[in-house]
């Protein structure tokens, strides 16, 4: 299926003025002010999302609750941003459609960001957070943990935590264009180097060091990719098949697959990486969202 005229203007203008300003070098400030024009930037919320402050374990969140609230679970949601930029406010236009769609709660949480915080900061906030939402009362199989980019690569690395210490799996994961594997080893980081508007492999290298600047890259809980997923919940996987990332979804969703893990991978073919985020201005955001909401109703029993 081709681009929409909206979809196919928007890649054109990324390629342009985005993609140039994603090298090894990285602007960090500059970056975080880009989130911000984001977030003055996106269409307001529809009335009937009620949004407020949240603190989930001490670590501050966004709530987005619809008055059409079909559950008492929660999606706990993880914004991507590579590692050091992003906030729980600037992914809106993927949080309130979710919340909408599916009928639930949504906490966007705002975990540290690197430098100040590297690894495994953020990581322990999403922690933190998860075990909030056992402690109100909610049981882990109504809570779903999705995140976008780097927000992705957390909702892995958090599913990975958790069965590490012997805690109870969320009912399912979603992961929007995530990072599996920070040492930038699958075959679309090389192939897929033209088609990418969006981003490059020297920004893909220098972020992971921002994020763990020392250490093994191979580490699970940076890149899940190397982590035992067996007994991991039911995970979607949305990705864009023109994206650098592209392996990074494909060669993790075989793994949980070859664990006997519940996969869906869902390959648009001439999108940008995490193009949900752009849900405001595109189409194919809010059909990606459509089809992951129905995902996880299936999931949840709704």
């Amino acid at each position: 299926m081709s681009m929409s005229k909206q979809a196919a203007q928007l890649s054109e203008c990324l390629r342009q003025t985005f993609k140039p300003h994603m090298t090894g070098t990285l602007d960090i400030s500059a970056t975080r002010a880009q989130g911000e024009a984001i977030v003055s930037s996106q269409q307001p919320a529809p009335e009937d999302i009620q949004i407020s402050d949240a603190n989930l374990g001490g670590i501050p969140a966004e709530q987005l609750r619809p008055q059409s609230s079909h559950t008492n679970g929660a999606i706990l949601y993880l914004h991507g941003g590579a590692w050091s930029a992003g906030s729980a406010q600037a992914v809106r236009a993927i949080t309130w459609r979710l919340a909408k769609k599916v009928g639930i709660t949504v906490y966007s949480l705002a975990y540290r960001l690197a430098p100040e915080h590297p690894y495994p900061a953020g990581l322990d906030d999403c922690v933190q957070a998860y075990d909030a939402l056992l402690e109100q009362g909610l049981p882990a199989s109504s809570i779903v943990v999705a995140g976008d980019s780097a927000g992705g690569n957390l909702t892995l690395a958090l599913a990975l935590r958790l069965k590490a210490e012997g805690k109870p799996q969320p009912a399912a994961l979603v992961c929007l264009s995530p990072n599996t594997d920070l040492t930038c080893s699958g075959e679309s980081i090389t192939t897929n180097v033209d088609a990418d508007v969006l981003i490059t492999p020297a920004f893909l290298a220098a972020i992971a060091r921002v994020y763990s600047p020392e250490g093994n890259l191979t580490q699970p809980f940076l890149s899940p990719l190397y982590g035992d997923v067996a007994g991991l919940p039911p995970t979607y996987f949305l990705v864009s098949g023109a994206e650098l990332l592209l392996d990074d979804s494909r060669r993790m969703a075989e793994k949980m697959k070859g664990a006997g893990v519940e996969v869906v991978l869902d390959i648009w073919s001439e999108l940008w990486h995490d193009w949900p985020s752009f849900s405001d201005q595109v189409p194919e955001g809010e059909q990606a969202l459509e089809k992951i909401a129905a995902f996880l109703s299936n999931v949840l029993g709704k």
